[in-house]
């Protein structure tokens, strides 16, 4: 805080949001411990805080709902019975945070009050578990449920509704806004800034936006539910062949930013995903590249990098060392932040480039090729780019599309001098004469798709399919996800770097809830109590996080190994469910 200070007073930040940002990176390397709320008796599966924050509430394995003022001397407020006969998934506040949606296990949606703890009425509707409600920015009285009977459900708490029966093949109920085929919803939130834009999550690596406007809670037709955006990591599209074994990449977590422009998606067996509402780039058909669409390399002029500024070059040169020791991860890490204060460095994207293919991890080889991309923008020249790209594609077994991009760079530009050419050009031909069979387009209706603007990696999320990720920070500059590892992660959202991991939950942490506006998080995972997270704790109450590079890419390194690995890892310590599937919160 000295060095705040001190820099406040030498007028060295030039502008308010400077000042708030380096405050608020103070701050939360400074998070630790402050407060355990504890009153439920089974795993805390939901957590939300309410508008003002002064209240919190928490639904549980036990079936009650607790309402938290977590800032007076006598934090629990009010513990309601919710009726429910399995474990509560999702708790909302409504009607001016006077009442309490709940959504269970049971198939049940709950509407309970808070000052006379008791149920008000339930909604019956849904043929299987309800994951996540959700309210309506516009209306005090709406709410919308999400199930694995594959819909999505509207009610309006002013109104009484009894469904006749709950069986999958009813389409009596006028409920219904979303209904997807052979699938689960496994969750749903509203856009703050559009209330009408709903995001959904299912068992596919989909993140859909429905308009609410186009939908009628009375129309079960197929077509009425066609979301107005979908997206989706590029590298997704394409067939699931490399997840049989491994589990398949689902929505667990989708929710929006403040100001309504950025979703966010943590994905089951798969990373966590930042998209642009407007503007971003549509996900890219690889196996229809031709090479045509390769850059034409007439740019005026040979392309040459900027001097890189001191703390720039220093860091790009702590990041060669890392990848000459083999440290790849860091390496990564080093060169991304290079390259947000250099973006249009083709060095430094090369680099990052092929220790993205060294390091391996899901999604590295099609950021890579990425990485590849823009390099080429910048300088179409550029003999290394497009090696990486070439590389890129042969290692997600594009090989004929990569075979004909290196035919047409040396019709180009002539025969590559870098001497790995002749060996990756032999590794194509053999691929291709093996027929070797190269993915497929899994649902060309996805080809609209729009791809992701950064991703998140590092944390582990397979074992529960509840785990969250939410923006965090004063401009939201962080991202903050749960982990499989008892880890609480903490990314830098502009460098998409790793920047802190608390131990948060003595198994795994599934719920991250930001404070509304104070910087302050709320946890949970498969513990009993909620964990308050505050920079004006006392830090011998917490065990010490993970704040060293070293320490972050250990802890990275080994869930992303676990991921890639899964289920074994898991029944080796035992922590599978009794299906040898992922581990569920069974009820107390």
């Amino acid at each position: 805080m000295v060095d705040v200070l001190r820099a406040l007073e030498e007028n060295k930040f030039h502008s308010w949001y400077n000042l708030r940002r380096r405050l608020s990176s103070y701050l939360t390397d400074k998070l630790t411990l402050d407060k355990e709320l504890a009153k439920h008796r089974g795993c805390v599966n939901c957590i939300q805080w309410s508008k003002t924050g002064h209240r919190l509430l928490s639904g549980s394995d036990d079936k009650n709902v607790c309402v938290w003022e977590p800032d007076s001397r006598q934090p629990l407020l009010a513990t309601i019975a919710s009726g429910h006969e399995h474990n509560i998934f999702s708790v909302k506040f409504i009607n001016n945070e006077k009442e309490v949606i709940s959504g269970s296990g049971d198939g049940r949606v709950h509407h309970l009050d808070i000052e006379e703890e008791h149920v008000l009425s339930q909604w019956s509707c849904h043929s299987n578990r309800v994951k996540r409600c959700c309210t309506v920015p516009d209306s005090e009285y709406i709410a919308l449920s999400s199930s694995e009977d594959g819909t999505a459900r509207q009610f309006d708490i002013r109104e009484g509704h009894i469904c006749s029966t709950r069986n999958d093949n009813d389409d009596t109920c006028p409920n219904v806004l979303i209904r997807l085929k052979n699938q689960s919803i496994k969750c749903i939130n509203s856009n703050p800034a559009q209330p009408h834009l709903l995001c959904v999550g299912s068992e596919d690596p989909v993140t859909r936006v429905y308009d609410r406007r186009m939908l009628s809670p009375s129309d079960q037709d197929d077509d009425s539910t066609v979301p107005v955006l979908s997206f989706l990591p590029g590298h997704l599209l394409y067939s699931k062949r490399t997840y049989q074994m491994h589990g398949s990449p689902s929505v667990t977590w989708c929710t929006f930013d403040n100001t309504g422009r950025y979703l966010l998606s943590n994905m089951g067996c798969e990373q966590v995903y930042l998209y642009e509402m407007e503007g971003g780039c549509q996900v890219i058909d690889l196996p229809s590249l031709t090479g045509e669409e390769m850059p034409s390399g007439t740019t005026s002029g040979k392309y040459r990098a900027r001097p890189l500024d001191p703390a720039t070059k220093a860091l790009k040169d702590q990041g060669n060392r890392y990848f000459n020791n083999k440290e790849y991860n860091k390496a990564v890490v080093r060169y991304s932040e290079c390259i947000v204060r250099n973006p249009d460095n083709v060095i430094l994207l090369n680099n990052r480039a092929i220790a993205l293919l060294k390091r391996g991890w899901k999604g590295d080889k099609y950021a890579a090729y990425r990485d590849s991309l823009t390099a080429l923008d910048i300088d179409p020249t550029n003999e290394k780019a497009y090696l990486r790209q070439i590389q890129s594609l042969h290692e997600m077994d594009f090989n004929k599309v990569a075979w004909t991009k290196m035919g047409m760079f040396q019709a180009r530009h002539g025969r590559p001098a870098d001497p790995s050419f002749e060996s990756l050009s032999e590794k194509i031909d053999d691929a291709i004469e093996s027929g070797l069979k190269e993915p497929a387009v899994s649902d060309r209706s996805l080809l609209t798709a729009s791809d992701y603007l950064s991703r998140f990696t590092g944390a582990c999320n397979v074992q529960t399919d509840i785990k969250e990720a939410n923006f965090f920070g004063p401009e939201q500059e962080y991202i903050i996800s749960g982990s499989d590892d008892e880890g609480m992660f903490l990314w830098y959202r502009p460098t998409q770097t790793l920047q802190k991991v608390i131990f948060a939950d003595s198994m795994l942490v599934n719920c991250v809830q930001p404070h509304p506006n104070q910087h302050v998080i709320a946890s949970s995972g498969l513990n009993n109590t909620v964990r308050l997270w505050s920079p004006h704790a006392d830090p011998n109450f917490d065990p010490d996080p993970l704040t060293h590079i070293d320490e972050l890419s250990d802890a990275a390194t080994q869930n992303q190994k676990m991921m890639a690995e899964y289920p074994l890892p898991f029944m080796r310590m035992g922590r599978e469910g009794s299906d040898g599937g992922p581990l569920v919160c069974n009820p107390s």
